[in-house]
């Protein structure tokens, strides 16, 4: 029961954030668009379209980390493991999977202080608050993290990778 729970919850997960990456491109394109039309057909600058095609664009690094991930889209260099017995390549990508949970709560933890600084400061272009474009950071590490805990709980049952999709 738990497990399906577990499994239906991810599967939302990911279609919330595939969604809403497609959502931030279509701002981002929109915004420069937008942009570039003002610029050269009506010889006006459009305030606020570069900030929000940048804050969009941030967000959706930051999410789309986490995508990558999952599909197994990072640099890696994989040649160490496929050479081990099964037992040492598992506790190789248990230890690999430690390390980049290790780095992303650095990142996690850096980023408080930046959201709270957020509160205070405004972007000169658009007049909102920061705390959003910054608490891209923890949300994207957060989901990160989670794909992490996914690819070694995946490399567990095939730790060479064999199998994995490549969507």
């Amino acid at each position: 029961m738990l497990q399906t729970f577990m499994s239906g919850f991810i599967d939302n997960l990911r279609r919330v954030v595939e969604a809403f990456v497609i959502a931030l491109f279509l701002i981002m394109i929109t915004c420069v668009l937008v942009q570039i039309a003002g610029r050269y057909v009506f010889n006006y600058s459009i305030s606020g379209t570069e900030e929000l095609a940048l804050f969009a664009q941030v967000w959706m690094i930051m999410m789309g980390c986490g995508i990558a991930m999952r599909f197994g889209r990072h640099v890696a260099v994989d040649l160490l493991v496929t050479n081990l017995p099964v037992l040492l390549a598992r506790i190789l990508n248990v230890f690999i999977g430690m390390g980049c949970i290790w780095f992303l709560y650095i990142v996690f933890a850096g980023a408080m202080p930046l959201v709270r600084i957020g509160f205070i400061e405004t972007a000169p272009g658009l007049g909102i608050p920061m705390w959003p474009i910054y608490l891209s950071l923890m949300v994207g590490k957060v989901y990160f993290g989670i794909e992490v805990v996914l690819w070694v709980a995946r490399r567990w049952d095939d730790p060479y990778g064999k199998h994995e999709t490549r969507e």
